[in-house]
Parts: C-alpha cells; sequence; structure tokens
C-alpha cells in the first residue's frame, strides 16, 4: 500500500487543521480586497501572525502524523520555517511591509510547488480529483512569477493578487482538509 493511503488510514488526526488554514487565508483574502491601500499595515501583520499560526498547525499535523505519514519531515521542515519567519515579521513589521511583495512570491512559490509535488504523490496513488491539487499548485507558481517579476507595479496591484492567491490557498485547504476527512472516514 502506498504511503499517502496508508497515512490516512493509520492516523490522519489533525485533517480539521487545514480547514482551519483555508479559513484564515479566505478571510486575509477579503480583508486585503475590502481595504486595499488602507491595509497594508495591517496586511503585513495579519499576515506575519497568519504565518506563525500557520506553522504551528503544519508542525502539529507532522508531528502527530509522523509514525503513518512517510515523508512527514517536509511538512514539519515548512511548519517550522512558517513559524520562524512569521516570528520575525511579527517582530520587526517596518520589514514585513518592504519586503512582503518579495516574501509573498517566493512563500507563494514553494506552496505551489508543494502542492504539484502532493499532486503527483495522490495521482501515483489514484486518488481521484488530484487534478485539483495539481492546478491549484499551478496557479500559485504564476501568481508567485507575477509578484517576483515586477514587485513595482504598486501596492494596489500587489495586494490584489495577494487576496487572490489567499482565496486560491484557502480553498485549496478547504478542499484537502475535507479529502483527508473523506479518505480517513473510508478507512474505518
Amino acid at each position: 500500500m502506498s504511503q499517502v493511503l496508508s497515512a490516512i488510514r493509520n492516523n490522519v488526526k489533525y485533517w480539521w487543521l487545514y480547514l482551519l488554514n483555508g479559513i484564515i487565508f479566505i478571510i486575509a483574502g477579503f480583508i486585503v480586497f475590502s481595504n486595499p491601500f488602507s491595509s497594508y499595515v495591517l496586511l503585513s501583520i495579519f499576515f506575519s501572525v497568519t504565518l506563525f499560526v500557520t506553522g504551528i498547525f503544519e508542525i502539529i499535523f507532522a508531528t502527530g502524523n509522523r509514525r503513518s505519514m512517510h515523508g512527514w519531515g517536509w511538512s514539519l521542515a515548512s511548519g517550522i520555517i512558517d513559524l520562524v519567519v512569521g516570528f520575525i515579521l511579527m517582530l520587526y513589521p517596518a520589514i514585513s511591509m518592504a519586503v512582503i511583495p518579495i516574501f509573498l512570491g517566493f512563500w507563494f512559490m514553494f506552496k505551489g510547488i508543494s502542492l504539484i509535488v502532493f499532486a503527483i504523490a495522490l495521482s501515483t496513488d489514484k486518488i481521484p480529483n488530484w487534478g485539483w491539487v495539481l492546478v491549484g499548485g499551478i496557479l500559485l507558481i504564476m501568481i508567485a512569477i507575477v509578484i517576483l517579476d515586477n514587485p513595482a507595479l504598486g501596492v494596489a496591484t500587489i495586494l490584489g493578487v495577494m487576496a487572490a492567491a489567499f482565496w486560491v490557498t484557502g480553498v485549496l485547504s478547504i478542499i484537502f482538509a475535507f479529502r483527508l476527512k473523506h479518505m480517513k472516514r473510508l478507512f474505518q
């Protein structure tokens, strides 16, 4: 049996953490979209906190499933990176405001690549609807390229792209959470 199916069958305890991540990202997208100019400072702080909390959730997920999930270390590493960077950006909001477009570009690139790798693992295991995860990863990489190619487009454009990326990330996290829940229920 494949490692992904084995992990889901044995003990994917914290599927709901991905649901919470998704809800947080969707809320972040609405905040950015509704107040594009006045929310830049708030966005940098909110992003720092969101990144910090997401790191905590990913670390809990990885350590909670370390015995049953092959490659859990990648999820742990991603969580630690999110936690540390979120903490640093919370301490220095001025740095956060200055580097947020470039940082988000690289962060969306990393998340997009992670989603593509995960989609390939899902397709190898013949899990249905893996293509949605692949499409989400490709979309995040495209958004990352737009941000990294020209961060001087202006705060409004970057905020619009970030709002869209938050929504995509949020929706994909929610879909993934319910797929994990569904798969776990099938194996019980």
